[in-house]
């Protein structure tokens, strides 16, 4: 019971991990209770199995932070390993790693005499880039303060050219390529309810993890699009934005690990 315990034991808590640029320039920081999750999940992978070279990430529907995860399991992974490690956009449906790296933090309410958000570093290629042989691979890719970490963004592709390239060889080959360049490559793939190419692209790794946002996704929705993606290796469900209304107080008393 609680009135018996007569110490309270202090909790070690993971600590954040920020993207930086070359420069230190901050892009996004990632708090310690999201760095934790991702770290259980990838000790215990390298404990029991391999860890897939190649890592899809998708969700039910659109908005469940797919991209903000793959970002956050790519710092882990990097800073907690050493490898190389490659975070992948291949949602050219709705982009959204430029917004989650690019920008300064705004106020959600910006005065008609405020500034605009300030870009931190110029726009590459991406993905696509790479693709049409447009750019090679440092000039498709983002670089950061670890230089066992780069981002590619998705880059800009014709919605009709869409379909056909996300389960075409070339995007196969361009995937095969980068893999001989990193130890483990991660998919920010669109979600599989709002696009078939979610399915395709989702296919392309050797396994995949799902994301949902907590309380806001119906069940009978995730259910159907876990049956959409049953024939890849599951790694796991990550629910993202937990809320936890046990009080404080009590929380204390719970083992974090």
């Amino acid at each position: 019971m609680l009135g018996l315990l007569r110490k309270k034991e202090t909790l070690v808590v993971d600590a954040s991990l920020d993207i930086r640029t070359p420069d230190g320039t901050t892009l996004l920081s990632i708090p310690s209770e999201v760095i934790s999750v991702f770290r259980r999940m990838i000790t215990g992978l390298q404990f029991r199995e391999t860890l897939p070279a190649c890592t899809a990430l998708t969700a039910t529907l659109r908005f469940e932070g797919v991209t903000y995860n793959t970002l956050a399991l790519a710092t882990t992974l990097a800073s907690d390993t050493g490898a190389r490690v490659c975070a992948v956009e291949t949602n050219w449906l709705a982009p959204g790693m430029y917004q989650q790296l690019a920008f300064e933090p705004q106020p959600k309410r910006r005065r008609k005499d405020e500034a605009p958000p300030v870009a931190r570093f110029a726009a590459t290629p991406g993905l696509a880039g790479l693709i049409d042989g447009s750019a090679t691979l440092d000039e498709a890719l983002i670089a950061t303060e670890h230089q066992n970490l780069k981002l590619l963004p998705a880059g800009t592709l014709a919605p009709e050219r869409r379909p056909g390239l996300v389960r075409s060889a070339t995007l196969r080959e361009t995937l095969a390529n980068l893999s001989e360049h990193f130890d483990y490559v991660l998919l920010d793939v669109p979600a599989v309810l709002a696009s078939s190419d979610g399915i395709a692209l989702a296919s392309l790794g050797e396994a995949c993890c799902f994301i949902v946002r907590q309380g806001v996704t119906p069940s009978t929705q995730v259910q159907q699009a876990l049956d959409e993606v049953k024939h890849l290796r599951m790694l796991g469900v990550v629910l993202n934005q937990v809320q936890i209304h046990t009080p404080r107080f009590i929380r204390n008393f719970i083992p974090q690990e």
